[in-house]
């Protein structure tokens, strides 16, 4: 008899916690997708808001790329417990691969992650609330620094491609206890002029009306048109370059 009355007691202790014995510590946070900002680089944290499966960065403007993350709390907390069940973020584990690509030798891919360029957190804070909560929080999925790299190995005169493959979890912390992500793969081509439109010489022709590009980043995920000269190669003089481009007087 004294053994049919554990089972029970078990599981009432395990209700009034809440839950937290099965869905703390590894995979708390769930990450769903990219999403992608209105034209002032707001989002609404709603499962309802535009998603992009594949990113470009353009290595003209020398820029990072811009990860706006949706993520939503498997946590569950029970009616008076949801502040100690909410999930803080204190950044993103990322690793930055370019699978198949040649423009970096292995001694220069180990320089790379040594010094922090494909391998590093990218800190962030954002609040997570229990019980299906969903945030988006933004962070630098490739560093500036990194793109600086890659744009001195590519020839500019000439449109050059490589594949990056960025892998990253999601960390935070919750009553003093450490939560994580389940490891989101994200793929973003980097290249010269995959992004800038170089119109020509500065300024361009009044009422041209100049695109300017992503909001939260000209140099990815769109068309951002551009003025400046080019080399005697083709390769646009970087010392010139104006995004967006500027308008004459008339």
């Amino acid at each position: 008899m004294h053994r049919g009355n554990v089972a029970p007691m078990g599981l009432a202790f395990v209700a009034l916690l809440g839950g937290c014995m099965a869905d703390g510590g590894d995979g708390g946070i769930l990450v769903t997708r990219n999403v992608v900002a209105d034209n002032m680089c707001v989002t609404l944290g709603s499962e309802s808001e535009a998603t992009r499966a594949h990113g470009t960065l353009d290595v003209l403007l020398g820029t990072s790329y811009t990860f706006i993350a949706q993520m939503k709390s498997r946590i569950t907390a029970i009616a008076g417990s949801e502040d100690q069940r909410t999930i803080i973020t204190t950044g993103a584990k990322i690793d930055i691969a370019f699978p198949g690509s040649t423009l970096f030798s292995a001694d220069e891919l180990t320089e790379l992650r040594t010094s922090g360029l494909t391998r590093f957190k990218s800190p962030f804070t954002q609040v997570i609330l229990p019980n299906g909560g969903v945030s988006d929080g933004f962070f630098d999925l490739i560093q500036d620094t990194l793109t600086q790299r890659i744009r001195q190995k590519m020839d500019l005169s000439k449109p050059n491609r490589v594949e990056a493959i960025a892998t990253f979890t999601i960390e935070g912390t919750m009553a003093g206890d450490t939560v994580t992500s389940q490891p989101f793969s994200y793929a973003v081509t980097i290249g010269n002029e995959v992004n800038v439109n170089l119109m020509g010489d500065c300024p361009v022709a009044k009422g041209t009306d100049p695109r300017e590009g992503y909001a939260c980043n000209a140099a990815q995920d769109g068309i951002v048109d551009c003025c400046g000269t080019r080399n005697l190669d083709g390769s646009p003089d970087l010392t010139t370059l104006r995004c967006p481009a500027v308008e004459g007087s008339m």
